[in-house]
């Protein structure tokens, strides 16, 4: 079984919709300010007289995701800043959940232990490796599913692989009841990715529980696409 790292799970496992940093569990959340995900592209334009203009493509198109993040409890921020340390910060690659680009699919159905989500708009997905969102996840707000993304028929439906390596605990009848498909990049966090992050307000231990005891955090987090969009 491959070794897959989801922000800001850590390592997941299968049939657990919890990961694991260092044997400490974490959950899934949100960044609770908003996900932008643009496109971004290499193009060089020189401009003439007359308006004309000379363009050439440097380099393909690749996908940029923006956490961010708003008086988070410092026991999520400490999950973020382990997750960066365990990836020496920009260093290696993992997967990150597009947020804003979730489509809540028409229907879900079981083919052969696959996930065949009828979803409208497919063009973030792709069954090339190493291209686009090649795997992709089914989140009910609760639990999860993740799979390779191994069939597509262009604005009709993508079918996922969840049955191979069965990573995450949502089940069939949660995600058709209200699962919605995130794309799932591979990415690369930008460098000393958690230097804009700055403390609110302090929350006293009595206030609340323990572990939710102390500064609150904003700030965030850019991650930048490995591969071609």
């Amino acid at each position: 079984m491959i070794v897959i790292k989801i922000f800001p799970l850590g390592e997941i496992s299968a049939a657990s919709s919890s990961g694991t940093i260092d044997s400490v569990s974490y959950s899934l959340f949100e960044p609770n300010s908003g996900c932008y995900t643009q496109r971004i592209y290499n193009t060089l334009v020189t401009r003439f007289e007359q308006q004309s203009m000379l363009t050439r493509k440097k380099a393909l198109p690749f996908v940029t995701l923006s956490y961010q993040y708003d008086g988070i409890f410092t026991r999520e921020f400490r999950q973020l800043e382990h997750f960066v340390e365990d990836l020496d910060d920009a260093l290696t690659s993992f997967y990150a959940i597009a947020f804003d680009q979730g489509i809540t699919p028409s229907s879900i159905t079981n083919s052969g232990g696959d996930w065949v989500c009828a979803v409208d708009n497919t063009r973030r997905f792709s069954t090339v490796t190493n291209n686009k969102a090649y795997r992709a996840v089914v989140w009910d707000g609760l639990n999860w599913k993740e799979g390779i993304v191994t069939a597509l028929v262009a604005n009709t439906s993508i079918t996922l692989d969840v049955d191979t390596n069965n990573y995450g605990n949502l089940s069939l009848a949660n995600a058709q009841s209200g699962g919605i498909v995130y794309p799932l990049y591979e990415v690369y966090f930008s460098d000393n990715v958690l230097s804009n992050f700055k403390t609110g307000d302090y929350i006293k231990d009595t206030i609340n529980t323990i572990k939710d005891g102390g500064y609150t955090w904003s700030g965030n987090i850019t991650m930048i696409g490995k591969y071609k969009v």
